[in-house]
């Protein structure tokens, strides 16, 4: 199953309407081949399409009624189940459900969520991965639950309640997501890592089946640690594979997309290889060149920065025909994406280490939003608005940090890291699933393999250190390319040539740029001249001045004026119903 979507009853006198359920159906999918399949009862209305790309349906109705789905695939490593396909998995899971342990889901190693409903008892459990990575929204409203897998799914629903959160709003546009599962609609929540979300009688109650600031601290040898690191990974590349003889995937100049085609071939598995960066950069060249040593097929399709990458690589892959016909489940893309967070430890600069080790906790929080260039504008916004938030992505981030209570304050910083960015940095590809109709295989955020990394003493794992003496473990061709190094991290022990830029200084197109530029100003000028501004929000005397200034080229204010398109968008989505 890929997507899904429903309403449940909370109150057998309130039935389910017509209406909400049409919009479920026609929302649920924008391709006009997907026909929807639906379940439904007295209580509860449920819909999924499924694109095929793990060929089982993944849905458990049992003898007395209870029914559970699932979106995407849970890995379990369990005895009792690691054998198991994804259909007989849930139905482990679904049959510990019914009894309400959830004490399975703690050995799930994927990327899932899932919903489980008993009519008897009135009772419906969501639940998502141990990451949080599978997205899963919900609101319940007067008598009902609605929840997706897509949040447009929820947005097209008439009788789903939709009021701006500005918090959410300021909390996405400065730091990229919000946090604690909220989402920018007041009503709309969103599961975090290891949750289930009960709700029985129109309440909700919250509950972890798994917390990673428990795990404990290894005390084995860091040769050991490399060796365990290193099994992990290729348990976690074998446990999606499945025997698969033919696959394709990702490949830039970098290191994590390397590493996971390197244990693809080490697997035996045939591997046609896409590269969409910039000509004549790192990313492309390191990219080839690894591609040639290691025996993968590879295709290059130069690319301007900035699309969704997703369908990048399904239009790429639709073109490649005969790779199609012998690739046994030719929806499964593989992906090196989190590779650099988890194990490469990025975003944790010797200044954030240090002043996470003397104590100086609030320190590293400014010192990690300045360096990310994190903050809310407080410039374009309603200045009754801005007073009201100074200081408080500081805050918030320090609230995250208090719930992490693991023992070494740079593991904690690294567990807030591995549990909030990747939800956020794979959201469109989820949202945008029923279009480029690709699921991804994504070994670096396997549970179990994570799990080890948490465990590891946070210092030697700092600045790429371990993760380069981990790939001595590889095919020797993985070490026998220079690959792209973050500045200050370990770099490749082949030299890099000078000329080449990286994809952080790669420049785009002039036409490119041009082309953004001018759309910028076209939409931003819309919005300023806009009956619906959102004067209660933004300043638009001071977004003139600033669209003025980047139109003569007297300055370029072009983050600003993103980020009052963001602002616009949901105010128009909630038709001008905000709350703070």
């Amino acid at each position: 199953m890929t997507i899904l979507a429903g309403i449940i009853s909370l109150n057998l006198q309130a039935p389910i309407s017509d209406s909400a359920c049409e919009a479920i159906r026609q929302a649920i999918s924008r391709d006009p081949s997907d026909q929807p399949i639906v379940f439904n009862n007295a209580q509860a209305f449920l819909a999924k399409v499924d694109i095929g790309a793990f060929r089982q349906p993944a849905r458990r109705v049992s003898s007395a009624g209870t029914f559970s789905m699932l979106v995407g695939e849970p890995l379990l490593t369990c005895k009792e189940a690691a054998c198991l396909e994804r259909d007989g998995q849930l139905e482990f899971l679904h049959n510990q459900w019914d009894r309400g342990n959830f004490d399975g889901l703690r050995t799930a190693s994927g990327t899932f969520c899932a919903i489980h409903h008993d009519p008897g008892s009135g009772t419906a459990q969501l639940i998502t991965d141990r990451l949080g990575l599978r997205p899963l929204y919900y609101v319940i409203h007067k008598d009902f639950l609605y929840f997706s897998s897509a949040l447009r799914v929820l947005e097209a629903i008439q009788d789903v309640p939709k009021k701006m959160d500005v918090t959410a709003a300021m909390e996405t546009v400065g730091f990229g997501y919000p946090f604690s599962g909220r989402t920018p609609y007041a009503d709309i929540k969103v599961l975090q890592a290891c949750e289930v979300v009960t709700v029985q009688r129109g309440r909700a109650s919250s509950s972890r089946y798994f917390r990673w600031d428990l795990i404990p601290p290894s005390r084995a040898s860091e040769e050991a640690e490399l060796k365990e690191t290193h099994y992990r990974f290729q348990a976690a590349v074998r446990r999606r594979l499945k025997g698969d003889k033919t696959t394709f995937a990702y490949l830039s100049g970098g290191l994590d997309s390397r590493c996971t085609v390197a244990a693809l071939r080490a697997e035996g598995a045939q591997v046609a290889t896409y590269n969409f960066s910039l000509p004549d950069t790192q990313d492309q060249l390191f990219g080839l060149e690894f591609a040639r040593k290691i025996g993968a097929v590879h295709h290059e399709v130069p690319t301007e920065p900035g699309p969704n990458w997703s369908v990048v690589m399904a239009d790429a892959w639709r073109t490649s025909v005969e790779w199609i016909k012998k690739t046994e489940r030719p929806h499964l893309a593989w992906t090196g994406e989190g590779g650099s967070v988890g194990l490469g430890h990025v975003y944790l600069s010797p200044e954030i280490v240090e002043s996470l080790y003397r104590g100086d906790r609030d320190g590293a929080i400014e010192i990690f939003l300045r360096q990310q260039k994190k903050g809310i504008l407080t410039r374009i916004l309603n200045p009754k608005i801005a007073a009201q938030f100074g200081g408080h992505l500081q805050s918030r981030l320090r609230k995250e940090l208090d719930d992490i209570r693991y023992p070494d304050p740079v593991r904690a910083f690294h567990i807030f890291l591995n549990l909030n960015g990747p939800h956020h940095h794979l959201k469109q590809h989820f949202e945008t699933i029923d279009q480029h109709r690709l699921e991804f295989q994504l070994p670096f955020y396997d549970s179990e393999f994570l799990e080890h990394i948490t465990g590891i003493e946070a210092r030697p794992c700092l600045y790429h250190e371990f993760y380069v003496k981990w790939l001595s473990f590889f095919n020797p061709a993985v070490l026998a390319v220079p690959w792209q190094a973050y500045a200050g991290h370990v770099p490749s022990p082949v030299s890099v040539p000078e000329d080449l830029p990286d994809q952080w200084t790669a420049p785009a197109s002039r036409s490119h740029e041009q082309a953004a530029r001018n759309n910028l100003l076209k939409v931003s000028a819309a919005m300023l001249s806009a009956s619906d501004f959102p004067d209660p929000l933004l300043d638009k005397k001071q977004l003139k001045l600033m669209w003025w200034a980047t139109k003569l080229r007297l300055g370029d204010y072009g983050y600003a004026l993103r980020a009052a398109l963001t602002y616009y968008q949901y105010w128009q989505t909630t038709n001008g119903n905000y709350e703070l």
